[in-house]
């Protein structure tokens, strides 16, 4: 199906009924895919390992709070392109803040709003909660000729879902995080995110894992490092690169990825196993 569009209250039931913007985990289908509006350039798709779907963004400032979810440890489902109907509730809510309703392109038909992440959260012991967040690059909210009308959306969005009782509302911007942490999550997401296992049994994987701790200085190169802990344990040198991102992505050894670039040719800072696993926890 190519791009969607919208003039009737029709044809927002049908997407509706054809289950867009509905769903959990692998079953959601976001409101939007990048298939369905215009492209600026950067838009992408990318596949969830929480969600074990694809995902879609519009933006690489949206890509990369994916990748933070993605780490978090709270994190537990991640659905994007969240809509937000245009309810008789909702329309009394902008009348009230004296916001004029949005309406498609050429019509008076109400838009439908979409929440970039619509996160669901869950603390050790705890029940799951929601959390909305929405992206803007800081220059978007500033613009002297559309930063007005966007904050005025974004009051609009929180003060819907605050309706709801969900008042754990953000805006993201490029400020987030560090490009090198983007660079480096992006590496690690890639490998992550394959199914094939690694080629290592559990023994190889314990003693390899003590060797990379053992002999992570900060003078050797990541590459000596892992060629040498592949050679000691009999584990090939691509699954033992791998074997080392997992045990980064999984948090089964801690570093300092916010700002050290991952890169097999320089030299890898020094490895630990974290005491609690709180390191790199919170991105939500």
């Amino acid at each position: 199906m190519g791009k969607r569009r919208f003039k009737t209250e029709a044809d927002i039931a049908r997407f509706v009924k054809q289950g867009y913007g509905q769903g959990e985990g692998s079953s959601y289908k976001p409101w939007l895919r990048v298939q369905d509006i215009p492209s600026l350039g950067r838009s992408r798709k990318a596949p969830g390992i929480k969600s074990g779907r694809m995902h879609h963004f519009f933006s690489d400032l949206e890509f990369r709070y994916f990748l933070l979810l993605e780490f978090s440890d709270l994190v537990v489902d991640i659905r994007e392109q969240y809509p937000l109907f245009a309810t008789s509730k909702a329309r009394d809510i902008a009348a009230e803040m004296g916001i004029q309703y949005p309406v498609f392109v050429g019509t008076q038909l109400p838009f439908v709003l979409t929440s970039d992440f619509v996160v669901t959260l869950q603390e050790p012991g705890q029940k799951k909660r929601l959390a909305i967040r929405t992206c803007k690059y800081e220059k978007d909210l500033v613009d002297p000729n559309s930063g007005l009308w966007t904050i005025d959306k974004l009051d609009l969005e929180r003060a819907i879902w605050a309706e709801s009782s969900i008042t754990d509302w953000k805006i993201v911007t490029e400020k987030v995080g560090s490009q090198i942490l983007f660079d480096n999550l992006e590496w690690l997401h890639r490998s992550a995110r394959m199914e094939e296992p690694v080629d290592a049994s559990p023994d190889q994987q314990s003693r390899f894992t003590e060797l990379v701790l053992k002999a992570a200085d900060g003078d050797r190169t990541m590459a000596s490092l892992v060629r040498a802990a592949s050679t000691t344990t009999g584990v090939p040198y691509r699954s033992g690169m791998k074997l080392l991102k997992h045990l980064l992505w999984n948090k089964s050894i801690v570093m300092d990825i916010a700002s050290t670039p991952l890169d097999p040719t320089l030299k890898c800072p020094k490895l630990s196993i974290p005491a609690i696993r709180e390191t790199n926890r919170r991105a939500a």
